[in-house]
């Protein structure tokens, strides 16, 4: 129910920063919104305390709005989730504002877990590949180096999974050659 009401609030979030031509500002904006709710764990207890009156919790987020810089925008799509009491799907309204804006960009995002440090020659390589794969204008790449893969490189982008790990093959074998015992 959470991503239903997210998704409705960024739908006409995105289209009135569209309007205002803002899309990126409240874009920062909401991932910083997001991160903070994530983060500081006493900040999203306070905020989503019952026993906490509207005015404190108001008070609190102009506060914090004021030292992000919040625009007239921002502060009132929070002031509305304040008065709604949902203002507990800010992580779910800022993934959701970023894939609308992602979409509308023609940009995809991937988070790719290799073996080893990529040069930047590899990381070209693997842009390129995915812009390709995507079809997107753009591709972001979030990179992350996990040495248990042993070499290679696991890409995640746009739902799917692309396992080049030698970690991965050895177990895709592993499975087959059980699959191919069992049937013996």
């Amino acid at each position: 129910m959470q991503s239903t009401v997210a998704k409705r609030y960024a739908a006409a979030l995105h289209s009135l920063a569209q309007d205002q031509n803002t899309t990126q500002l409240i874009s920062q904006h909401l991932q910083e919104l997001a991160r903070i709710w994530q983060q500081e764990t006493g900040f999203s207890k306070l905020m989503t305390n019952p026993r906490v009156d509207l005015a404190r919790k108001r008070a609190v987020l102009t506060d914090l709005g004021a030292k992000l810089s919040f625009d007239q925008q921002m502060a009132n799509l929070i002031n509305l989730l304040l008065d709604k009491g949902r203002i507990d799907i800010i992580p779910a309204l800022a993934q959701e504002y970023r894939q609308l804006d992602d979409f509308r960009q023609g940009r995809a995002r991937a988070k790719c877990v290799s073996a080893n440090t990529l040069s930047q020659d590899q990381l070209e390589q693997l842009q390129a590949s995915l812009t390709k794969i995507t079809g997107a204008k753009e591709v972001l790449i979030s990179l992350e180096v996990d040495p248990s893969l042993l070499a290679g490189i696991v890409v995640s982008v746009d739902g799917r999974i692309i396992d080049g790990s030698l970690k991965g093959r050895l177990q895709r074998l592993r499975h087959r050659l059980a699959s191919q015992k069992q049937q013996d």
